[in-house]
This record gives C-alpha cells, sequence and structure tokens, in this order.
C-alpha cells in the first residue's frame, strides 16, 4: 500500500505490533499520524482522522462517525468494539479521503482497517507473557492448525489483561485507569474447489474504573467578557450550603466518593465466504455484534455526593450487516468491483446522570431531592442503510490509469426519548416536589416522552482518483471525492424548561454532512525499495458540519433560556499534509518517519455558541467563529523511530531449548512529538493551550533466528508525559477542571514469547 495504492495512508505491520507492544489502539496512534483514537471508555471514543469523527456534543450513540473502524471487511459503529486489547493482527491500514464506493460502510474522511491473522493448515502455538510495573500482568495465547486435512483449518486467539491503575484515590486507596480485562478471538477457514469460507467469533470483556476522566486543579476560575467575577464560587458554595472542606486540587490524586467498576461485554461474529463465479469473484460478508457497558461512576470528588451531571450511562447496542460483492479478476485492463450493501443497528442509551446523593439536598435548596432518586433517559437510536455501490480502474497504458467510484445509500434514521425518574413513595414528599428537584438539578429532567422520530435521507457519494507512473521510481496520483454522512440521532433530545415548566423538546435530527476533498500526492521508490517517500496534500470541505450548536427559546411570557443541543456549522475546512519516510541504509537497520500537518477551520459558523465568558447577563447567546481554527487538536504530529537486528550467534548454545538456534539482538525506539494544542474558545478572553509533548517508546531484546523464542525489555511513554485532553473554566456548580489524558504514565516490563 505504501508504494502501489493510489491513496493517501499508512500501514504498520503484525511484526510491528508484536514487537514493539503495540497493544491498544493509543499506542497506535504513536505510529500514525493523523489518527487520534480519542477513546475516553467502552462506550464512547471521538476517533478522530484528521481532526474530525464523532459530532462534538453528542453522546456517540446514534451519531455516525466521519470515520470509520473496520476489521476484517465488516464495520463496527459503537466504541465498545473498539475496546480491548490489539492481539493476533497481520496489518493496520489507515486509508484517507471518503470511501465506501469499493465496499463496506461509507465514511467522510477515512477508515482504520485491521486485518487479523487467518487460519493456517501449518501448525503453530506462541505463547506470550509480559510482566510490567503497576503490577501489569499479560498472558496472550495464539494457536492454529488443522482440523480436516486440506480443507478445514482453526485459529485460536486468548488474552488475560490487568494491571491496576496509575491514578490512586487517597481515601480508600482505589486505582483508577486499571487494566482488568480478556479476549477471546476464534476462527474457522473452510476451502474447496474454487471457494473459500471464515467465520469469526470475537468476545472481549472489562471490568475496570475507567470513568475518572476529569480531575480538579483549582476552584472556579471564570472570569467574565465584561470584567465580572462570579460569585459564589464552587469551592464558596461547598463551604457555605454543605459545610465541607475541599480535599484536593491534585487531577492525579482524587477524594472520590462513589465510583464503581464499568463492566463491558463485546461479541463480534461474522462470515466471510468468496466464491470464484466464472472469472470473477463473488464474496458474501455476514456480520452481527452486540456491545453492552453499564456505567457505575460519578463525577463529584472531594468526597461529596452531589450525584448529578456525573457520567452515568449505560450502553447497549445491536448491529448487523449484510454485503454482496463482485471483482473483476486483477492485472486486466480494466478492474472492477460492484455490490450491494446492508446495515441495521439499534442503541439504547439508558442515562442517568441524576443520581441524587446525601448532599444533594442541601446543594439544591430542595428536601425532596432523596439519596437515590434518579432521573432515567431512556433514549433510542436506529440506524438502517441500503446501498448499491460501483468501483473501476481503467488501465490506459502502462503508465497511466484512473479510478473512479459511485455509491447510492439510502438511510432511515430512528429516534425516541423517555424520561422515567423513579419516584419514591411512602416519604414525605410528594412525586411533584420530586420532580421538582430533579429539573431543578443540573440537566436533571422529570417525567416526559418525545414518542418516535424518522428521518429518510439518500446520500450520493463519489470518487474520481487518477494516477500517472511518471518512471520505475514516481507514481504521481490525484483524488476528487464526495462524501455524505447520514443525519444524526440526538440522543440529547431533552425537554427544555424556562422557569421549571416544560417548553417542548430539542430537535430529534441534525441535517446531513457533505463533504467534498481534493487531494494531490506523490509515492516514490528509491534504490530497490530501501528508500520510500510518500507525500500527500489535502483539502476537504465539509457542508453542514454536524457539531453542538445553541439556540434561544423564550416561553408565552417572553422569558428565555439558552438551549444546547446537536445542529450543524455551515462550513468547515480541512487542510494539510502528510507524509511517511522509510530508509534501510544497510540490512538490519530499518529508519522511519511520518508526520501531518493538519489545519481544521470554521470558514462559516456565524451561530456558534457563546463560551462561558461571555454568558453574564446581557451578554450574547452565539458568537461568530467564521474563520477561526477548531479546538483541542495539535496543528503538527511527527513520529519517527528505527528498529536495528543483528545477529549475535550461538550466545546460548549450552542451553538445551537454544542448543543450535542462531540468536538476533535487537533494538527498537519510536517518538511522536505533538505540538501545542489549544484547549478554549478562541473567543474567550482567557486561554488554555496544551504544551508540544512527546511520547517516546522504547525496547530491546533477543531472539532466536526462526523468531520462535524471544525476551524483549520495554518501556513506554519514558518521558512519564500526562497531556491533559480538555480545560474548563467551570461555574458556580464546577471547579476548574482539566481532562486526564488516557494515553497513560511512563510504563515498563518484560514479554517473553514461545512458538512451537
Amino acid at each position: 500500500m505504501l508504494t502501489r495504492t493510489p491513496r493517501s495512508g499508512s500501514v504498520v505491520t503484525g511484526t510491528t505490533i508484536e514487537e514493539q507492544q503495540v497493544d491498544n489502539v493509543t499506542d497506535l496512534s504513536r505510529r500514525v499520524p493523523n489518527y487520534r483514537p480519542n477513546i475516553a471508555q467502552p462506550r464512547q471514543s471521538r476517533m478522530a482522522i484528521r481532526g474530525v469523527g464523532v459530532a462534538a456534543g453528542s453522546a456517540g450513540t446514534g451519531s455516525p462517525s466521519d470515520t470509520g473502524y473496520i476489521v476484517d471487511n465488516v464495520y463496527w459503529s459503537f466504541a465498545g468494539f473498539q475496546w480491548g486489547d490489539l492481539v493476533d493482527l497481520s496489518s493496520v491500514e489507515l486509508l484517507l479521503g471518503p470511501t465506501g464506493t469499493a465496499g463496506g460502510k461509507n465514511t467522510n474522511v477515512g477508515s482504520i482497517i485491521f486485518h487479523t491473522q487467518p487460519p493456517s493448515f501449518e501448525p503453530k502455538t506462541t505463547v506470550r507473557t509480559t510482566y510490567g510495573n503497576y503490577n501489569h500482568f499479560k498472558q496472550t495465547f495464539n494457536s492454529t492448525g488443522t482440523l480436516i486435512e486440506d480443507q478445514l483449518a482453526y485459529r485460536a486467539s486468548v488474552y488475560l489483561d490487568r494491571g491496576d491503575g496509575w491514578i490512586k484515590d487517597a481515601k480508600t486507596g482505589s486505582t483508577y485507569l486499571d487494566t482488568n480485562r480478556l479476549g477471546l478471538h476464534f476462527q474457522l477457514l473452510g476451502v474447496g474447489d474454487g471457494w473459500s469460507d471464515r467465520v469469526s467469533f470475537i468476545y472481549n470483556a472489562s471490568n475496570e474504573h475507567n470513568d475518572y476522566l476529569t480531575g480538579t486543579i483549582g476552584d472556579t476560575s471564570l472570569i467574565y467578557a465584561n470584567g465580572a467575577r462570579l460569585t459564589p464560587t464552587f469551592f464558596q458554595q461547598v463551604w457555605s450550603k454543605l459545610k465541607k472542606p475541599i480535599w484536593t486540587i491534585d487531577p492525579n490524586t482524587p477524594y472520590i466518593a462513589r465510583n464503581g467498576r464499568d463492566p463491558t461485554h463485546v461479541l463480534m461474529l461474522s462470515n466471510e465466504l468468496n466464491y470464484q463465479f466464472g472469472d470473477n469473484m463473488l464474496t458474501s460478508i455476514s456480520a452481527i455484534g452486540y456491545g453492552s457497558f453499564r456505567n457505575n461512576g460519578f463525577s463529584d470528588n472531594q468526597l461529596l455526593q452531589l450525584g448529578f451531571g456525573s457520567g452515568g450511562m449505560d450502553t447497549y447496542v445491536l448491529q448487523s450487516s449484510q454485503e454482496l460483492r463482485l471483482s473483476s479478476p486483477k492485472e486486466q485492463d480494466f478492474e472492477w468491483t460492484t455490490g450491494l450493501y446492508g446495515y441495521y443497528e439499534i442503541a439504547q442509551d439508558r442515562m442517568h446522570h441524576e443520581t441524587f446523593g446525601v448532599d444533594s439536598a442541601a446543594w439544591l435548596g430542595r428536601p425532596a431531592a432523596l439519596p437515590g432518586l434518579t432521573t432515567w433517559w431512556l433514549n433510542n437510536a436506529g440506524d438502517f442503510q441500503i446501498a448499491a455501490y460501483g468501483q473501476g480502474t481503467w488501465h490506459i497504458d502502462e503508465q497511466a490509469s484512473i479510478t473512479f467510484g459511485l455509491r447510492d445509500s439510502y438511510d432511515i434514521r430512528y429516534g425516541s426519548n423517555k424520561f422515567r425518574p423513579n419516584y419514591f413513595y411512602g416519604v414525605p414528599y410528594s412525586v411533584l416536589q420530586q420532580d421538582a428537584a430533579l429539573v431543578s438539578a443540573s440537566g436533571g429532567y422529570g417525567w416526559s416522552d418525545t414518542g418516535g422520530a424518522t428521518n429518510h435521507h439518500n446520500g450520493v457519494i463519489g470518487i474520481i482518483n487518477p494516477q500517472y507512473q511518471l518512471n520505475e521510481n514516481i507514481l504521481l496520483y490525484g483524488l476528487l471525492g464526495r462524501g455524505d454522512k447520514q443525519p444524526a440521532v440526538n440522543t440529547q433530545n431533552t425537554p427544555i424548561y424556562i422557569g421549571g415548566v416544560a417548553q417542548g423538546f430539542k430537535p430529534p435530527f441534525n441535517k446531513p454532512e457533505t463533504s467534498w476533498d481534493y487531494e494531490i500526492g506523490a509515492k516514490t521508490n528509491w534504490f530497490d525499495g530501501s528508500l520510500i517517500s510518500n507525500v500527500n496534500l489535502y483539502w476537504n470541505d465539509l457542508y453542514d458540519f454536524q457539531i453542538s450548536q445553541q439556540k434561544t427559546y423564550a416561553d408565552s411570557n417572553g422569558v428565555t433560556s439558552n438551549v444546547t443541543y446537536l445542529g450543524n456549522a455551515p462550513h468547515v475546512r480541512l487542510r494539510g499534509i502528510e507524509f511517511v519516510q522509510r530508509w534501510v541504509p544497510f540490512e538490519g537497520l530499518a529508519l522511519n518517519l511520518s508526520g501531518a500537518y493538519t489545519e481544521a477551520r470554521y470558514v462559516n459558523y456565524k451561530d456558534a455558541p457563546a463560551p462561558p465568558d461571555w454568558s453574564y447577563k446581557g451578554g450574547p447567546s452565539t458568537m461568530s467563529l467564521s474563520n477561526t481554527r477548531i479546538t483541542g487538536l495539535p496543528w503538527w504530529q511527527i513520529n519517527g523511530g528505527f528498529n536495528y537486528e543483528r545477529p549475535l550467534g550461538g550466545a546460548f548454545a549450552s542451553s538445551t531449548d537454544w542448543k543450535g538456534k542462531p540468536l538476533n539482538g535487537f533494538i527498537y525506539a519510536n517518538a511522536a512529538w505533538f505540538s501545542k494544542a489549544q484547549y478554549t474558545n478562541p473567543l474567550s478572553l482567557i486561554q488554555y493551550w496544551q504544551s508540544a509533548y512527546v511520547m517516546f517508546d522504547a525496547g530491546l531484546g533477543v531472539r532466536t533466528d526462526d523468531r520462535k523464542y524471544s525476551l524483549t525489555l520495554w518501556g513506554k511513554n519514558l518521558f512519564n508525559n500526562r497531556p491533559w485532553t480538555t480545560w474548563a473554566q467551570g461555574s458556580s456548580t464546577a471547579p476548574t477542571t482539566v481532562g486526564i489524558s488516557t494515553q497513560g504514565p511512563r510504563t515498563f516490563g518484560v514479554t517473553s514469547s514461545i512458538t512451537f
């Protein structure tokens, strides 16, 4: 792909993943520029390519992503499908630009594509064991071989991964962001005359403290744009209302009153049948998956039990897809692929953001805010898509060719929202009083129901992708692509309250998003492949970009309220440069350098929500962000590293297991540099920038020449950088906070691998 495919992208081999301890998608992002997984927990991923992914402001469920996550030719949507460790992979690809004209589900800016190791008729079993700091232990077992000679093979992969978290609760001693997961991947491969069939079953589970994602660094620091200071601050209110102290302003040492484990279960079943149909290949890809995530954590710090505004959200997702694809033979003057694709998804969020604790009544000034009173949101989102696609490549001559593709997708989206508090009966407070207490809480809602809503959308996707082989060393290419993303279901379709009275509901859907992508690049290959240098320039306009918006509502008396909902920004532009360099100056040494410059900008966004420091009485509810950069994204990411291998001879020839086996020593290093990133609204008077940082991984080890035995000493994030992911000034109900990075602290350990 690095030298032949006329599209921009990156490839990470299975050997690199195994040898350099690439355990998850966060590790992978340090080797693939312009890909950021942004995984916070199993139900929430802001996975982004070129800076965009799931619509900002959405809950994630029901909101399609600009980026795709694909495993063995199957698109998976739910963030939980991306959870778990990367094991038994043959390669990972990053494909950039609009996708969908050659199969699968359509995406606007690209996809991350995982290829797992297929079953083999040659018996082989590998056992890998890892020990590391934070009491980390990981055991992986892979086995493949023959069940029926020359007809049926199997492959089984199992892993167990456990370790303490690196955030320690000062009160309870519990650790957060710990590791406690296991997984299974079982496959069968049947082959016959002109056909093959591969069945794959994946199960991942975890039970971790992964809800501590926001840490306190101080009291409310909000200063309004008119010069006024917010009073009272959060710390002042804690003392005046609750008479309780502030325990910590260290985000790495919280005092959490209630923070349980969050169990996750994911099952993915797929089948790929390939049948030789004359000279052509008929492929059927069937898949079904289920994911569940129960959120038992609370965001309350300082040993408080307020219980509103927490991250409580349980998610359940069922997904299925069916694809029929017919492809011509390769190496023809005209190569083509055409097919049909069907996709169905039903998801439910059972949100419990408000679960009152013992401090809720005093904080709200409402005795009916009883401990355990919860406002449940039962939010459903459905998606049905059927599509037809076709893509062909015409080889004009030995040097020039052109690829063109077209896809038509028809989507039916469904959404409904119910709000069902668990009122207490036989208590001194009526249901109406309890309902009023819930409404008064931050984001709290009483008994209500939106009913169901349906949206129909037809989207057309197309690409034109010419290439020209200038000589044996240089391939030039261009790409013109049109992408389409269907409307999102607003699972935050909550009631609008003004003065405690419901005025209606937020919009159930936003508008579809349209992408126009323009790219030009060159792929070069020098000195018989020892030097590869690829460069790509892109310009991507996104119209009706899906994002959080704000609107002013008024009641019959003219009283207004600013309401945030999932809407659209009229025009966003992505542009930048991507490059991949690889040089093998001599046998045994490989140097690599890759990077991306990304400029993500609002071209037209006149009615953007005003930042918090403009929310004083009489201040504007919306302000223009036109011609400003999208925040939260480093402008540059540059990855560089090397891998060096050298024969050591028979250093351990006296050992029975290693006797007569030549040994190789190896050493590797990889540094990922991220430039500074702006975390505050460009219109805010007080700005916060995350400083530039480097994530540095390295290791060294020894292995036999046949790779049957290996021993690796490794370290990750050796500089112990812990960048924040967000920064917020706070309010009268929240302190100044930062987002806790899930990239983790410095870790190190030893991994052994035995193959027999």
